[in-house]
């Protein structure tokens, strides 16, 4: 997941006693924040430029010089779809569970513009996955199994650890971010699933679904979850009136 951030409004409840507040003094209703397109492009760029174009060099220099190719991290075509067909699957209730858990850990939302929505729905799901899936998947959790194969004592547990190094380093890259512990336990868990995707099914080595399955959950938990939130906290208020 990438490292965006939302700002601190008020919460629900300091939302409806300031609404109260004003409609008793004749004063208009509070607006609620608004995040738009403009505003996203403002750190997807960055984040783009620092961060994700980095990771994919670096997974993609690697492919080529493991001789694998492309194959190598993840990249192949092979029942390519039955990958995309389990990423839906995987996928799409992962970002409902990623919608809920944004309300428990950080509460704090921007409502975004559909434009905005649109925008950071496509970097979630065609740049930001990618990316993280070929660098801590592709590369991160081969170069740890292989490592782990060489070793006589630790072979039959190689792809097992590997997995663990992966989801591990993964999870904690996520603090570089600022995020909150809960949210990188939540993260890690992700990530377990995500690099069970990959080489956790016997004769399985394609990141497609682990790809969609990653981009969706992503962008339930940083873009589609603020408008969970919103819808939540404005039935909450029209509960309290």
């Amino acid at each position: 997941m990438d490292f965006a951030s939302a700002t601190n409004p008020t919460t629900s409840t300091d939302q409806a006693a300031l609404t109260s507040r004003r409609r008793a003094a004749g004063q208009p209703r509070a607006t609620t924040p608004r995040s738009t397109a403009r505003d996203s492009w403002g750190w997807v760029w960055k984040d783009t430029l620092g961060r994700v174009a980095p990771m994919t060099a670096v997974a993609l220099l690697y492919a080529r010089l493991s001789g694998e190719g492309l194959a190598g991290v993840g990249l192949t075509r092979a029942r390519w779809r039955r990958e995309v067909a389990l990423g839906l699957v995987v996928g799409a209730p992962l970002a409902g569970l990623a919608a809920v858990f944004r309300r428990w850990v950080a509460p704090q939302y921007r409502l975004p513009t559909a434009a905005d929505q649109a925008l950071q729905t496509t970097y979630y799901l065609a740049v930001n996955a990618p990316a993280e899936e070929l660098f801590w998947r592709g590369m991160t959790q081969s170069v740890a199994t292989g490592a782990f194969a060489m070793i006589p004592g630790l072979r039959s547990l190689a792809t097992l650890l590997g997995w663990a190094v992966a989801t591990a380093g993964y999870g904690s890259y996520h603090r570089l971010g600022g995020w909150s512990w809960r949210s990188i336990a939540g993260v890690t868990a992700a990530g377990a699933l995500f690099g069970w995707l990959y080489t956790g099914r016997p004769g399985n080595r394609s990141l497609v679904a682990a790809i969609i399955a990653h981009g969706l959950a992503t962008a339930g938990f940083l873009s589609w979850g603020d408008v969970a939130l919103h819808r939540w906290k404005q039935r909450l208020l029209r509960a309290r009136t």
